[in-house]
């Protein structure tokens, strides 16, 4: 049985489809407003989401190619913007900066990014993809967009449609106070 297979077994067991009651039911006795109830849900069903799905994605993706999901968002990131500062980088792909080097190390070892120093400010590193690298995030891309596909098919495209846009209102607002 593969390493997805197991974990979505896993993800079937009732102890964790019945998680997020049992979350919800803790902060009711905590004295938590139904609003309140909510956003716990909310949070709670959006990192284990999060969770299955980089832990699907990298098992069934991005390993099998040699690459780790930090390396994925880092070339992403790269694909997206094209040549960027280090420093930009972890901002951009959500990553530390000490991830950010690590797995820039890496990918650089293997030949998939090339880092240079700016010449006016050779403080400044800026990185950027090979063409080795293109192929490789491309293959990537293919693999992960297919996954990104079996996992939507539970939703109707409204739902998809309605979904996109109150994640991106929420991800997308200044940090909250």
């Amino acid at each position: 049985m593969s390493e997805a297979r197991v974990d979505d077994a896993d993800a079937d067991h009732p102890r964790s489809r019945e998680f997020a009651e049992r979350v919800r039911s803790r902060h009711r006795e905590l004295g938590h407003t139904d609003r309140q109830l909510e956003g716990v849900a909310l949070v709670t069903h959006l990192t284990r989401l999060v969770a299955r799905l980089v832990q699907d994605f990298e098992s069934s993706v991005h390993r099998p190619l040699g690459m780790t999901w930090a390396g994925f968002r880092i070339m992403n990131t790269l694909w997206v913007f094209g040549g960027l500062e280090q420093r930009e980088i972890a901002r951009i792909s959500g990553t530390t900066r000490a991830s950010v080097s690590s797995a820039l190390n890496t990918l650089e070892e293997r030949g998939l990014v090339e880092r240079r120093r700016e010449r006016d400010d050779r403080r400044v590193v800026r990185v950027s993809l090979t063409p080795e690298g293109l192929t490789m995030l491309h293959k990537a891309i293919d693999g992960q967009t297919g996954r990104e596909h079996a996992w939507m098919a539970v939703l109707e495209d409204e739902e998809i449609s309605q979904l996109v846009a109150l994640l991106g209102k929420m991800v997308n607002q200044e940090h909250p106070a």
